[in-house]
């Protein structure tokens, strides 16, 4: 494996959207939520991702001159038209905007429609609990998993993340999608000539297998613990597609932004931002999540355990060793990077 500042990453992925024709402050937003993406760890959203999104723009399925507009707003809502930009760009905007306004109101949430990927839901919730606040982002997807009794691809497996602030580390979060397992865990499996768990997918008559080699032509993911999954994928969509007015996961409008690179991807997101002490300003919140945070760390562990992890505690471990060392790039994103490095002819600076 190897290795690159975090800074030296985000300079990259900024010039290479720059020389694309992206507006330095986007690119710079695109950049900072890919790099910092992969120094927690989470490196199928990250920077891996940059050269395929440099492709959709190529071939038209993202507008590089898109300008995200606040089309409706309240003192404690508001609603952002994409028009078909990068995801990024509107999702920060639309978190900054939910902040700004529960600082006055308590709680605010903001919509996005007509966007496109937006990487990993956990950035965008660590913004608002970076501010001390409570921070919850969402989004639907392509249908790419199934439901209890149903077969093929009905429903996105929408992904879903919180953030609070805490103290022993920076914050406390979870960023999850519904599905048992990623779809990119079934494909490598598939590569390999590897059988798989029954639990990840169904074949095309809706049962469970443990044979990837007709995926993702045929079956779908499953949700994970059935019912309570799938229930938790039809609220993202309630309270992104529906709530947005943009489209939903069902309705068959959003495509895959990676498999159909020339049309729009047409997902929506949901953010929302809590003020703790509008609610309760005895204590601060970060003091209060720490407590429980210290609670759940010494509770009584199971025979060969040494340790219990909190929420984002082991992706926090993961960062602090990417600002000291540099960020690990596995095989798969070092390829990804250096391929648009060679393409764009910027220096990949590794260490």
């Amino acid at each position: 494996m190897k290795r690159i500042r975090i800074k030296d990453l985000k300079d990259f992925c900024r010039a290479a959207l720059v020389k694309e024709g992206l507006k330095e402050e986007y690119a710079q937003i695109v950049a900072d939520v890919l790099t910092e993406t992969d120094a927690y760890g989470t490196h199928s959203h990250g920077t891996k991702n940059l050269h395929n999104y440099i492709r959709k723009y190529r071939a038209g399925g993202i507008d590089i001159n898109a300008e995200p507009e606040v089309v409706t707003e309240g003192l404690s809502f508001a609603v952002i038209d994409a028009k078909k930009a990068l995801g990024m760009i509107p999702s920060v905007k639309a978190m900054e905007i939910a902040c700004e306004k529960a600082k006055k109101t308590g709680i605010a949430v903001v919509t996005v429609r007509n966007s496109c990927h937006f990487g990993a839901a956990g950035y965008y919730a660590n913004i608002a609990a970076k501010k001390g606040m409570i921070g919850i982002a969402m989004s639907n997807v392509d249908p790419n998993m199934t439901a209890p009794g149903a077969r093929g691809m009905l429903i996105g497996n929408n992904p879903f993340a919180y953030a609070a602030p805490s103290k022993s580390v920076p914050t406390v979060f979870l960023d999850i999608a519904m599905s048992n397992v990623a779809s990119l865990k079934v494909i490598q499996a598939r590569k390999d000539g590897k059988e798989i768990p029954p639990t990840w997918i169904v074949d095309k008559d809706g049962l469970p297998t443990t044979d990837p080699s007709r995926y993702p032509e045929e079956g779908a993911m499953q949700p994970f613990a059935a019912h309570k999954g799938y229930g938790l994928a039809v609220m993202v969509d309630i309270l992104t597609g529906i709530l947005a007015g943009g489209a939903t996961s069902m309705g068959g409008d959003i495509v895959s932004w990676v498999f159909q690179l020339d049309k729009p991807n047409n997902v929506c997101h949901t953010f929302m931002a809590i003020e703790p002490t509008l609610f309760y300003n005895e204590k601060p919140v970060a003091d209060r999540v720490e407590e429980m945070c210290v609670s759940l760390r010494n509770a009584p562990k199971a025979k060969g355990s040494d340790r219990i992890y909190t929420p984002g505690e082991i992706e926090w471990e993961k960062y602090i060793v990417a600002e000291e060392e540099g960020i690990n790039l596995p095989a798969d994103v070092m390829d990804s990077l250096m391929g648009l490095s060679e393409e764009s002819g910027l220096e990949l600076k590794l260490i």
